[in-house]
């Protein structure tokens, strides 16, 4: 992938982990918006990959790291989004 490609992945995945999983219901504050930054590397690196069941597992685990129960359904929904990004920037649809 080159460098713009994953700079926009790279956005791309924050974003969806902020505005879409936020699985402690914190979007709406603006000084919040770098709560799950630390996320994004490992999950491009696992999106790079191909590993969607791993990023299932990763988002599920930190879930429960949260003490929140993980809704399997909707961790599947996002890292389906998650992965159509990828597809779509890699497709030059972006």
């Amino acid at each position: 992938m080159e460098n713009i490609t994953s700079d926009e992945l790279e956005r791309r995945v924050d974003e969806v982990l902020f505005y879409h999983w936020d699985p402690i219901g914190i979007n709406q504050y603006v000084n919040t918006r770098a709560e799950y930054r630390s996320y994004v590397p490992q999950i491009l690196s696992m999106l790079e990959q191909g590993e969607m069941s791993e990023v299932i597992k990763l988002l599920s685990d930190l879930e429960r790291s949260m003490s929140l129960e993980p809704n399997e359904s909707t961790v599947r929904k996002i890292v389906d989004l998650l992965f159509s990004h990828k597809n779509a920037i890699e497709k030059g649809r972006a």
